[in-house]
């Protein structure tokens, strides 16, 4: 096998142990610290008002889910480590060469999506403040694509992802260098933020609102469902990189770097961004009668040149977060499809493109609950995969895989793709019914209280241990297909 060259992400090829293994476990915490604290997180914390919790057990359902996350992100990242291999390829060990692209497509496409809603945000951050600077009659001039679309949202939009575009043409490794100087930038930011949540209200106040909220719009689901529904909301907003983290984790040069690099860089930056999330919408919500759970709001209420330095630091902080989390992987699954023809560069730049065909400014127009019940939805298909992954890693193979067989081809596998589709069987009722009820006020339940609240409370955890012990079954009955 011949050794990686561009810094180790111009191809699927392994890793080598060497210069190219640069990420020590300060740099996984500081890189998970950036990931977590950013708008996806505060923007989960606010929406965290639709379980029926109080502020204490919202978070203990959150820290959970959490240390669940870091136990699966350092269980999927051990091969990476030492294999050196990216997800595609890992894939290729239970799925098949062929198989492999239904995990990489399906994993790209969510991906592709969360790219397009980061950038969305990070580029309302930026319009936010150029509109507290030279007012709204000044946007204007330059037009209207629709009633409530101005013309300007669109081109900072575009040039926030050329901005993007510029990084992915230095290399991924340069990123290393924006970690350390992005962070204490964002930890000031969520400072700053929370201070002038407290000249709202006091934050007693702020979670007394927060909480009559959650009780006013509660569904009427039991307190362990609501518990288990906080753990999945954290366990689906990260479950893709859950299963990318192998793109991360291959540059690593020691499987110790990546295990404490996710409990100091997981645990409490994601549940202080949530705290901060749940005050802001509580104390909005005092102030101004209605919660506001999108950052680049706040930017409105303040002072211009503060609103510019906060949108400045969003949107380096969330391109930081683009390039680690949500372009990689995508990437790397278009380039699965044809490695000797695609170029990494050239895969990225396609991907900037497909996140602008996703219309951010349609698709993400609603309210928070269609970006996490889509998230929720998804995280039946991860949890299933994930189930398959570690189980043929850790169980079947007992932490050994042929390189040579992973880079042939092997065809398509059917019985991991059945044990996805068996893992998603059970969750799947409840996230049909949900989904038909977004669209639809007057909607009536199709399915009983136990398949909504096994959707709502586990589409994650229920359908990766389902399709685990599935494939499991399979795999020890006879020879693989």
């Amino acid at each position: 096998m011949k050794a990686m060259v561009a810094e180790g992400l111009e191809d699927l090829e392994p890793t080598p142990q060497g210069p190219a293994r640069t990420w020590t476990w300060d740099v996984f915490a500081c890189a998970w610290s950036i990931m977590m604290v950013n708008t996806g997180t505060f923007s989960a914390g606010a929406a965290t008002l639709s379980f029926d919790l109080s502020v204490p057990e919202t978070l203990a359902g959150q820290a959970a889910g959490a240390l669940v996350l870091v136990l699966g992100l350092s269980l999927n990242a051990a091969p990476g480590v030492k294999y050196g291999i990216p997800f595609p390829v890992l894939a290729r060990s239970s799925f098949g060469s062929g198989g492999a692209h239904f995990c990489t497509l399906t994993r790209g496409a969510v991906a592709t999506m969360w790219l397009s809603f980061q950038c969305w945000q990070g580029a309302l951050g930026l319009y936010a403040a150029l509109v507290r600077c030279v007012g709204k009659e000044a946007i204007e001039y330059w037009g209207k694509l629709d009633a409530n679309f101005h013309a300007v949202k669109l081109l900072i939009f575009v040039a926030y992802l050329m901005m993007h575009a510029v990084f992915i043409q230095l290399g991924f490794q340069k990123v290393k260098c924006a970690i350390y100087w992005a962070l204490p930038g964002l930890i000031i930011g969520m400072g700053v933020i929370a201070l002038w949540a407290q000249t709202l209200s006091p934050i007693s106040e702020a979670f007394e609102a927060f909480e009559a909220f959650e009780a006013a719009g509660a569904a009427g689901q039991g307190p362990v469902v609501a518990f288990m529904a906080a753990m999945n909301s954290s366990l689906g907003s990260w479950s893709m990189l859950l299963l990318n983290v192998c793109d991360l984790s291959r540059f690593s040069p020691r499987q110790s770097d990546h295990v404490c690099g996710h409990l100091v860089g997981v645990l409490v930056p994601f549940l202080a961004t949530l705290l901060v999330g749940m005050f802001v919408a509580g104390a909005t919500k005092v102030a101004f009668g209605s919660a506001v759970w999108q950052l680049p709001t706040i930017f409105g209420y303040w002072h211009p040149v503060l609103s510019v330095l906060g949108a400045l630091v969003l949107a380096i902080g969330t391109m930081v977060v683009n390039i680690l989390a949500n372009i990689p992987s995508p990437i790397n699954d278009i380039m699965n499809l044809a490695p000797k023809r695609f170029t990494h560069r050239g895969c990225g730049f396609f991907v900037l493109l497909l996140s602008f065909a996703v219309c951010p400014w349609w698709t993400f127009s609603g309210e928070v609950s269609f970006v996490f019940s889509f998230l929720d939805g998804y995280a039946m298909v991860t949890g299933a995969i994930a189930g398959v992954f570690l189980c043929d890693y850790w169980i079947v193979r007992e932490r050994f895989l042929d390189l040579e067989e992973l880079y042939s081809s092997t065809g398509i596998k059917w019985r991991p793709l059945v044990a996805v589709a068996v893992g998603i069987a059970p969750c799947f009722p409840g996230f049909l019914d949900a989904t038909l009820a977004a669209h639809n006020e007057s909607h009536v339940s199709l399915v009983g209280p136990f398949w909504a609240h096994l959707y709502s409370g586990g589409s994650f955890l229920v359908s990766l241990v389902v399709s685990a012990l599935a494939y499991f079954h399979a795999s020890s009955s006879s020879e693989f297909l």
